[in-house]
Formats: C-alpha cells, structure tokens, sequence
C-alpha cells in the first residue's frame, strides 16, 4: 500500500520538481516512511467513466522519472488511452480477451503490420506487468498475450556509389553538413536535432551526442564533414546556438521532422519514388562500413550508443558481401 501512496504523490508533486529532485525527495519519503503503516482511507465505488484510467497517469510519471525520453511517453500515453478508450474497463476488469481482441480490431481498423501491432502489444503488456509489480491489480491479463510474430527485413545500407550520388545531388551548404554530419558521425536523427554549435569539437574532431535514453556520448568528424560543417557555420548570419537551423525566421533548431523532410527531398532528386532514403539508413552506412574496414564491434557499439552489444550485431549479419569476404578469407 505504501507503494501506492508513493506513486500518488510523485503525481501530485512532477510539476513542481526537475528529474533529480523528485528523486532525492522519493528516497528521502522512502526513509521516513520506515516505521509507518500504510493503508488506504475506504471509499464508496464509483462507476468509472474516464478513458484515462489514473493508473496509466501515475504509469508515466513513474516512465518518466526511469528517464524514458517524452517521446516514448507520448507514445506509451497514446497506446494506453487508446486501448482503454475501446474497452471502457477499470485496469482491474481487463482479461486477456479484452487485449487479444483490441489487437485484433485495431489492426483490422488501421490496416498496421504486425511488427507495428507487436510493438502496441510491448506497450499494453508493460503497463500490466508494471501495475501487477506494484501491486495495484493481482493478475497481468497481458502475461498469456505472446509476441506477435513478423518478418524481419534485413537492414539495407548505401552503397558508396549511392552515398557519392547524395552528396552531389546537395544544393546547399547546410544540406551537405547534414548529410556529411549523419554519416561520419552515426548519429541518430534526434541527437542531431538538439545538436549545438558548441557541442562539435573542431581541434579534436569530436561531436557531443545527447539522445537516447538521455544518455552522452562522443562521435566523430572526418575529413569530408569537418569541411562541410565549417563552410555552413561560416555560411551563417544568425545567432542561434543550434547547429542545424532554419532558414526563415524565427531562427529555431531543425525538428526531426524537418530533418527528415530535407533527407526525403535530396533522395528524391536521384531516385525519385523508387528508394525511399531515410537520416537512419546513414546510421546503418556508417556502421556498416566502420564494419568492413575492420573497425572492432565495441568500438562500433560505443560509437553507435547502443547499450546492448547485441543491438551493433544486428550489422554483422545484414551485409552479406562482408560475410563472403571474410568466409574467403577465413574459411580455407
């Protein structure tokens, strides 16, 4: 019960405190409720008509203050306002049919793949496995509901030829520092959104990252991204601190969105409709590549953010030509 308790004060309190603070304040309400009981104040039932259960507020907040970034919260706070929309059930009511069949009509609705279905059934399960760990319902309806199956694609990399085709089909100093920029340095596409002028490193040619799981790491500049970068910051009569701007007023960062849009419309100018170019396929180039020239998979792994040495492995098995190559070279 006193986890409980808890929960609900650290939603009453969020607004008023940063990240750091609301953790000081949680283990210090942890120390002093030692030689308390706790047991809720008994009320009336009242027919629950929200589509937003409170549990799921008191979900997010507790996401939030594990450091899931505010978009993963927006997403998790969707999924579950969605789902409970179409049940119209209190948490505790929800069966294991309730999920399976949600699942089942909004896939049917929207026309999802099921990797996409998968990933709203990763959300859904989360919450339940969350509020049975906390005590809150005895039984997680979401514990039968099991991976839903999907075809992975292998994960295509550029070419050099095509990379070479992205550069030259640039128009603009700052469409080639971003382009440069994503694949020198691996960086994923919201890192390069908050990215600062100050945050890049010339003398030691070096990139602060910060992204996700609002973790920080180092990248780096070749040759080719250091030029170009240069040439745009030089290029530039405004005095905002982001890297990657606007070009009308106000002068603000480039959102993810627009970061994209500028990548789609270069890719364009080559393939038209037939390739569809994306900031994470340079992701993906980089990494492959660092692969093929013998660059250690920690080294790519520290480069790339990845927590999990698993996640970096993913490159290894993606490029069948480096896996020719080596099994020439190896299997003798």
């Amino acid at each position: 019960m006193y986890e409980h308790f808890k929960n609900e004060f650290l939603v009453q309190i969020q607004d008023h405190f940063e990240q750091e603070q609301l953790r000081v304040i949680m283990n210090c309400l942890d120390v002093a409720s030692c030689n308390y009981e706790f047991s809720k104040k008994q009320t009336d039932i009242i027919e629950y008509g929200s589509i937003v259960p409170e549990l799921v507020k008191t979900y997010i907040v507790c996401k939030k203050i594990d450091g899931l970034s505010d978009q993963t919260l927006y997403n998790y706070h969707m999924h579950l306002k969605n789902f409970f929309a179409y049940t119209r059930k209190i948490p505790e009511s929800i069966t294991s049919n309730d999920i399976r069949v949600y699942l089942y009509k909004y896939q049917e609705v929207h026309g999802i793949t099921n990797r996409s279905l998968d990933k709203i059934r990763q959300v859904i399960s989360g919450f339940f496995q969350w509020a049975q760990d906390e005590e809150y319902i005895l039984k997680n309806p979401a514990k039968s509901i099991h991976q839903i199956k999907y075809e992975s694609k292998p994960r295509k990399a550029l070419s050099q030829i095509e990379l070479e085709y992205i550069r030259r089909a640039c128009k603009t100093l700052r469409e080639t520092a971003m382009i440069e920029v994503l694949y020198s340095t691996g960086c994923r596409v919201s890192e390069l959104s908050v990215l600062k002028i100050a945050d890049v490193d010339f003398v030691d040619k070096k990139v602060h990252l910060f992204g996700k799981g609002k973790k920080h790491r180092y990248s780096y500049l070749n040759a080719k991204a250091e030029v170009a970068l240069k040439e745009y910051i030089n290029s530039r009569k405004d005095c905002c601190e982001y890297l990657f701007v606007t070009e009308k007023k106000p002068i603000k960062n480039l959102n993810k969105e627009a970061i994209e849009k500028i990548v789609r419309n270069i890719s364009k100018r080559i393939f038209g409709d037939q390739k569809k170019i994306t900031p994470h396929i340079f992701r993906h180039t980089t990494a492959t590549t660092a692969m093929k020239n013998g660059m250690p998979i920690q080294s790519i792994q520290i480069m790339l953010g990845h927590s999990r040495i698993d996640t970096t492995m993913i490159y290894a098995h993606t490029d069948e030509s480096l896996v020719k190559y080596e099994h020439e070279k190896s299997v003798i």
